[in-house]
């Protein structure tokens, strides 16, 4: 057994070296920024201090529906560790360990063990997923559902029995409760079977089995759809010009420059593998569909509606663009060509999470530098002038410092109080109204996202 275990280390060392760095990589800072305005909401919705049906409500109200499954899991995850934000994003990575895993399997579904390490290695040093691991929202875990619902369908493709389909159809319902767009993935998969099997049993067995699914969706987020149908307006921007350019690839891998050397790689592949890639029955051909339908649907509906096309509700496809590149261009016949483009796409994806590593950037507001500094003052009132979501912030500050007093109102009693205003985030009062003009200000400090100011009142 000894000899076995020594055999299987010197094996697959490097892959083994590759999964250690990667899972350090996604612990290494992760708590290095303060909770952003989505990730309070996701905070303030899975309290596990509230009953079952109080937090349905509740990501009802702030979320309309979606991450439903990812908010009774964070949920579940504060019960049994505690309800403290600076633990909840290992929940998050723990889903990108888990996709790590999923994707091994995966790799050995599709018979590509030969492009696996090329594989892990810009999967696991891709810096736009390791952000969203990073980020007390589901993006993580729709990575990690997408990789195991891919398994589930190679399972259906190839064996056809019921517990396949039932399989597909589980993770397919978990997906869709967790985002609408997960819909797209089901919708592929569809197009993918009925290419290959036309109208036949299997493919009604699939689409009566879906029909189920979306069904049970239908009556537990009847009212988030309900919700959806009535906007006229939404905060996605409209589709321009540019996105025709890179489509979303500067955001998938975090620059522009490797935008490029995805995109281009990513198209000459397709180009120089295509007799292989586009054949019918094969899962590579699957994932050119599942891409085309996840660009295709959502920018059709912003023609007859209102924009919904972005780059993180997409972002399922990350994971097939990588696995038709790495499998393109091992399957590259002129060496010199393949291993150019081996060391040029890895070298640039290690440099740019390693360079951002360095530079340790701070994007998100900084709540702990403005608690700690309040709590150094002569006063720990905290004026917030945001009526709609008052209780998500003033539920994370009180967090960070239960002593915090939180207010939303200003009474006489208040004589010395903190005005704090998180910029350029919605719904935050930042100007003097009409009931504060009696306030003296008397300092000022800005963090980054976060301006407070101390006021005496009058």
């Amino acid at each position: 057994m000894k000899n076995n275990l020594e055999i299987f280390l010197k094996k697959n060392f490097y892959l083994i070296l590759l999964i250690i760095l990667g899972v350090i990589i996604k612990f290494y800072g992760f708590n290095n920024e303060d909770l952003w305005w989505d990730e309070l909401l996701s905070f303030w919705a899975a309290d596990p201090n509230v009953d079952f049906n109080k937090t349905f409500a509740r990501n009802l109200e702030v979320n309309e529906g979606t991450q439903l499954i990812f908010t009774y899991l964070l949920k579940y995850f504060f019960l049994i560790f505690g309800y403290n934000a600076d633990i909840s994003r290992v929940l998050t990575i723990f889903f990108g360990i888990l996709s790590v895993t999923s994707l091994i399997v995966l790799s050995d579904k599709l018979n590509i063990k030969k492009s696996l390490v090329f594989l892990l290695t810009i999967f696991l040093f891709n810096s736009y997923l390791i952000s969203y691991e990073h980020e007390l929202r589901s993006y993580s875990f729709i990575i990690f559902i997408s990789i195991l619902n891919f398994i589930f369908f190679i399972n259906l493709f190839k064996k056809k029995g019921n517990i396949d389909y039932f399989l597909v159809t589980i993770v397919n319902l978990v997906g869709i409760l967790n985002h609408i767009f997960f819909i797209l993935i089901s919708v592929s998969q569809f197009i993918f079977l009925l290419i290959n099997y036309k109208i036949n049993k299997d493919l009604i067995k699939f689409s009566v089995f879906h029909l189920i699914a979306l069904l049970i969706f239908l009556i537990i987020s009847k009212d988030a759809l309900l919700l959806q149908i009535d906007k006229d307006e939404f905060w996605i921007p409209a589709i321009t010009s540019e996105f025709f350019i890179d489509y979303f690839f500067s955001r998938f891998f975090s620059s522009k420059i490797l935008a490029f050397i995805y995109l281009f790689s990513f198209f000459f592949i397709l180009y120089n593998q295509r007799n292989e890639l586009f054949k019918i029955n094969t899962f590579s051909f699957y994932f050119i569909i599942l891409i085309f339908i996840s660009y295709f649907l959502p920018l059709i509906y912003g023609l007859f509606s209102i924009p919904v096309l972005t780059d993180r509700y997409i972002l399922f496809i990350v994971t097939p663009i990588l696995i038709l590149i790495s499998f393109g261009i091992m399957n590259i016949k002129n060496k010199i060509l393949r291993h150019v483009l081996i060391f040029v796409i890895s070298f640039s994806t290690i440099f740019d999470t390693v360079l951002r590593i360095y530079k340790n950037e701070i994007n998100k507001p900084e709540f702990k530098k403005a608690v700690k500094y309040i709590e150094n003052s002569s006063t720990n009132i905290i004026l917030i002038n945001n009526e709609q979501n008052f209780k998500m912030i003033q539920n994370y500050l009180i967090k960070l410092n239960p002593s915090l007093n939180i207010i939303n109102k200003i009474t006489a009693d208040d004589s010395e109080l903190w005005k704090l205003c998180y910029l350029p985030s919605t719904g935050f009062v930042c100007n003097i109204q009409d009931d504060e003009k009696k306030l003296i200000q008397l300092k000022t400090k800005e963090f980054n996202l976060i301006e407070i100011k101390l006021f005496r009142n009058m």
